[in-house]
């Protein structure tokens, strides 16, 4: 028998009282059931532990359908005209010792009835027949179903070993090209001398066009500073005692903030300019007050209308949820969720949510969420609670703002309560942003709420990465404003650029999170060490004690769960000494990350990569920072 974990008192008479109500019910429609209801998945071992402990489960084997029962049809009258003449048989006595002999009309009847046996016999016969057809064909659909995924993932698999050595070939060719420049380059600078030129050049760091850049594994730091808005607040506040531009002094702000990580002397004009803020009376209280009030987390935010219930998005935006009770792990800093609320409601840009919520029926919450937005209801304010759901800002909205939606809707999703009205030819179509080819096609799907007995329309469109594979992602839009497939395509995958990679991490933090019921796993003030140190510390400390709190914060929500109990050292190691090199475009700053062949965290790179890419960082001018990897 298996074991439960840590299911409240709730969850089993849930699960106990649907089953005994309906003895049929499976373990996996009790499981969709509970994350309906409920919004905790259990899994279906632990629902069946539950079934055998409390003597619920079915019997063993193949249910036995109930047989219809087999009748033959009654005699009917003879009609002619309006006359109905019922045939009855006339009873004679028959003569003492005289045989009785059938009528004619009895001998008919007979043969009737007999005639009628042998068709019912045929008719069962060839039931039968239809029955273990149609059995055959469902095992040839389903045998040629499971070749062709077999196929589909051998394809796959090939594709992406083709991808891997095009892309590790490029990455040869690219570093090829590098040291060939810089020999170029150092045999250019030395005289011809044929007997000095040595049989190896060795050069650390090759020359490189201007306007790409070579840099430390810092930059994550860095990225994750221009998130959350610790250094330009703590520049504004020395430019205000000052009375100098910020912009003139933000490098030297953040060239004393990082100092520490990167162990470097003061330069001369650093020293000059620490020393000058050094004799600002009050400025040090100042800086620890900043960036305490950086770090303070929002869990999320409650969406006000004047008319209905309010709904529930988490700091990340990831989707709508029924009550404030959301992940821990999706919680943001005030500063960036408050810069991504004034994106949407004020400046009207389009709220971008990874996913609608739910599995088998369409969810209430955010289903009257698109009513709200199609029925131009604007929401009259929003409010802002923290990890303990206590809510601490109120922001009041203007009524002639509007606001839209983007959102993803999975395949599998809502099968019983969506219907395709029309689905477009699929063309491939170079997507900005994400410099990737997809193949997309136009579709306009209904989508019904069974408890609200409404259905609205939505157009958007399908995503494949290969033409013959089946649809991957489908991206909606409640604009009624025209869009472009490209546009629409490339306005979602900037934001979430590794959809299916975000999904399996999205669902395994939920899963996560109900596991772990009441217990407390956020990131607290009593985790940062300058919340008590901070008056007392000289202010070259105050910044290095930012540093390691932007080094907890990056491991608690942008690295894999076992990170949490790791330090600035471990981190430093694993990433912080990467070479990195910047490739600047016109919007965008490429961060390629650049590591060996015999790294042991690329996995982990990976996917801090993944989490830095769909927060849509951007740096202090504006451009965005898209994180890469590569074979140095």
């Amino acid at each position: 028998m298996g074991v439960i974990h840590k299911l409240k008192p709730e969850v089993l008479s849930f699960i106990i009282e649907n089953k005994k109500n309906n003895p049929s019910l499976s373990c996996r429609s009790l499981t969709l059931l509970i994350f309906e209801k409920l919004k905790i998945k259990v899994s279906k071992s632990s629902i069946n532990a539950i079934f055998k402990e409390n003597n619920l489960s079915m019997p063993i084997g193949r249910r036995r359908t109930k047989k219809k029962r087999k009748f033959n049809m009654p005699t009917l009258p003879v009609i002619e005209g309006t006359t109905a003449i019922t045939l009855v048989p006339v009873q004679v006595e028959p003569a003492q010792g005289q045989l009785i002999q059938p009528s004619a009309a009895e001998k008919e009847a007979q043969e009737q009835a007999r005639k009628l046996q042998e068709e019912e016999k045929i008719v069962q016969e060839l039931a039968r027949v239809k029955a273990l057809e149609e059995d055959r064909l469902r095992d040839l659909e389903r045998l040629s179903q499971e070749a062709a995924e077999n196929k589909s993932k051998q394809e796959e698999a090939r594709k992406l070993e083709e991808e891997k050595a095009v892309r590790e070939a490029e990455l040869r060719a690219e570093k090829e090209k590098w040291i060939r420049l810089a020999e170029e380059e150092q045999k250019s600078k030395q005289p011809v001398n044929e007997e000095a030129v040595p049989s190896k050049i060795e050069l650390a760091v090759p020359e490189i066009p201007p306007e790409d850049r070579l840099c430390s594994g810092t930059i994550l730091l860095k990225a994750l500073d221009c998130l959350i808005g610790g250094s330009k607040e703590i520049n504004a506040a020395i430019s205000r005692e000052t009375g100098s531009n910020p912009d003139d002094s933000l490098s030297l702000t953040e060239g004393l903030i990082f100092k520490s990580l990167s162990g470097a002397e003061y330069t001369q004009e650093l020293n000059k300019y620490y020393e000058k803020i050094r004799q600002i009376g009050n400025i040090r209280s100042e800086i620890v007050k900043i960036i305490a009030d950086t770090f303070i987390e929002a869990r999320g935010v409650k969406i006000n209308f004047p008319d209905g219930d309010p709904i529930y998005l988490d700091g990340q935006f990831h989707t709508s949820w029924p009550t404030p009770r959301i992940p821990y792990d999706f919680a943001s800093t005030v500063n960036d969720l408050k810069d991504n609320l004034n994106k949407y409601f004020f400046l009207e840009q389009r709220i971008i949510l990874f996913s609608a919520p739910g599995y088998d029926i369409f969810p209430k919450d955010f289903f009257s969420l698109l009513l709200n937005i199609l029925q131009d209801n604007q929401p009259s304010s929003l409010t802002l609670f923290r990890n303990t759901l206590e809510e601490f800002k109120e922001i009041s909205l203007n009524p002639g703002n509007k606001f839209s939606l983007v959102f993803g809707l999975w395949p599998w999703q809502f099968t019983s309560s969506r219907k395709v009205r029309k689905i477009g030819e699929f063309s491939l179509r170079q997507v900005d942003g994400i410099d990737r080819d997809l193949y997309l096609g136009e579709i306009e799907i209904n989508l019904l709420q069974p408890s609200l007995n409404q259905g609205l329309t939505l157009k958007g469109c399908a995503i494949k990465t290969d033409l013959k594979e089946k649809i991957r992602l489908v991206v909606l839009n409640t604009d009624v404003r025209e869009l472009s497939l490209e546009k629409l395509a490339a306005l979602y995958l900037k934001h979430w650029p590794n959809f299916e990679e975000a999904f399996q991490d999205f669902s395994r933090k939920i899963e996560l999170f109900s596991y772990s019921g009441n217990e407390q796993k956020f990131l607290s003030g009593e985790q940062f060490e300058i919340y008590a140190q901070g008056s007392g510390l000289e202010l070259e400390e105050v910044f290095s004690k930012y540093v390691e709190m932007l080094d907890l914060y990056l491991r608690w929500h942008f690295l894999p769960p076992e990170y949490t109990e790791k330090d600035l050292n471990f981190t430093r190691e694993c990433f912080y000494g990467l070479p990195v090199k910047l490739i600047t475009g016109q919007d965008k700053v490429r961060v390629k990350v650049l590591f060996s062949q015999d790294y042991q965290f690329q996995k982990d790179l990976e996917y801090l990569i993944c989490r830095l890419n769909e927060r849509q960082i951007k740096s202090a001018n504006g451009q965005l920072f898209w994180f890469e990897s590569a074979f140095k």
